[in-house]
Order: C-alpha cells, then structure tokens, then sequence
C-alpha cells in the first residue's frame, strides 16, 4: 500500500469530493441518508460527518489494500483523464490534487460503518504502480 494524500479537516457540509480536475458528473439524484458514497464515471460524492460533530480523516492510497477495522461502502470504477484525483470540499476549505499512476482505477471507499463516517479511505487499484 502506498499513501497518496492524507488529511483531518472539518467538513462543512459533511461532504467530500474525490474527483478528476473539472469533473461535471451530476449526483444530483444521489441520496445521502440511503447511500454513504454515490460515484460518477470520473467522481466520488462521499457523505462524512457535519463539521459541528468534529474533523473527518481521508485517506487515498495505492491498493489493492483492506483497511484493518473499516467497512467497503462503496465498489466501483474511476476514470481520471489526467491521472490526477481532487479531494475537496463544496466550500473549497481543503482542495488537495494528487497524482495517481493510473487512468483506469479500481476503487473502493472504506469508512468507519456509520452513516457518517469520520474516518474515510479511499483505495485505488489499476495496472500501473509506481
């Protein structure tokens, strides 16, 4: 496993991000109280705890890797046009842009096994390693 970003924030609106730079996938239909992550072809909307009940961790990293102690809530594929993945926030408080190996990725979110997770970890798996 190899650790692409990592950060502790407050989330204002109990969102994260994880998405290619200029992604326009619409998660308008996306139901945050049945569902802790709704995926586009090139984006992650990820439902997290309110900023009011305390800061939430994410991580991305490298897989295949299985985070001891967390729960898969979300499986599916990721399309990054430039092998690059944005973490950020609706209010832009925390904008991280990471470089990723691959364009194709496999990709599973792990969180705590609440509705609103304070823990997050986002795995992504493809054909190139570093």
């Amino acid at each position: 496993m190899m650790l692409f970003a990592s950060c502790a924030t407050r989330f204002a609106h109990g969102l994260v991000v994880a998405a290619a730079p200029g992604s326009v996938d619409d998660h308008a239909g996306w139901d945050a109280a049945a569902d802790v992550v709704h995926g586009g072809s090139d984006s992650l909307f990820i439902a997290v705890q309110q900023a009011a009940s305390g800061p939430v961790s994410v991580q991305c990293v490298q897989g295949p890797y299985q985070p001891s102690g967390k729960v898969l809530v979300y499986s599916g594929n990721l399309t990054l046009p430039e092998a690059s993945l944005e973490i950020s926030d609706p209010n832009e408080s925390l904008r991280l842009l990471i470089p990723v190996p691959n364009v194709e990725n496999q990709v599973d979110v792990y969180g705590d096994g609440t509705d609103e997770p304070d823990e997050v970890v986002i795995v992504l798996t493809g054909d190139e390693s570093w």
